[in-house]
């Protein structure tokens, strides 16, 4: 199966493995620690016919650690994939800490190109400038839409601190693909009144 990835690197240069439990969807867990949390969902969905593209999305700024932390995640996935033998490629996809509209134009362009008819889609959208994560939930929609794809896990892992330290048992990677879904529904709902819309809503939730 096609798959394509889209993870997020860190400005920063202080990446740490830790061991992540997961909300909202254990199927997606491994039991040892590691850096990114798509490399999570994928290490329990790959399978060995499986062509995976992996677009890893540097942002150019900070420490401007971008190719520390790319070498990360290839050694990271390739350690999940050794005894799976899917066949994967890896591009680093750079751009300026620039969060203006020319710019997202860009590479909401840029990305579309790289969308490949009936692929799996997953993301890690962690790190990176924050409206960055709405330009992927665009692609999302343009490649379902267009290129018939379907979305596998899209997912965000945090960490708390106090003091500098970290807040034990504050490791968490979210699973926040219903969240991407939800938006999906909202726009497939069709009516004229509000109230019904909002009852529409409810009645989801409470399935």
């Amino acid at each position: 199966m096609k798959k394509i990835v889209f993870a997020t690197l860190p400005l920063k240069n202080d990446m740490k493995k830790r061991i992540y439990p997961v909300d909202g969807n254990a199927l997606i867990e491994v039991n040892e620690p590691i850096y990114y949390a798509v490399n999570s969902a994928l290490a329990n969905t790959m399978k060995a016919d499986d062509e995976i593209k992996v677009f890893l999305l540097e942002t150019k700024g900070g420490e401007n650690a971008g190719e520390e932390n790319a070498k990360l995640f290839k050694e990271e996935l390739d350690h999940f994939n050794q005894n799976i033998g899917a066949k994967i490629s890896y591009e680093t996809l750079s751009n300026a800490f620039d969060p203006s509209k020319t710019n997202f134009q860009f590479m909401f362009k840029a990305l579309i190109k790289e969308l490949e008819h009936g692929a799996e889609i997953y993301a890690d959208v962690t790190f990176g400038p924050k409206p960055l994560a709405f330009l992927l939930f665009t692609v999302f929609q343009f490649a379902e839409k267009f290129f018939d794809c379907s979305i596998g896990n899209i997912v965000y892992s945090k960490v708390e601190f106090r003091k500098g330290e970290i807040i034990p048992g504050s490791e968490m990677i979210y699973d926040i693909t219903p969240l991407y879904l939800m938006n999906s529904f909202t726009n497939m709902i069709e009516t004229s009144s509000s109230d019904h819309a909002i009852k529409t809503i409810e009645a989801l939730f409470e399935e």
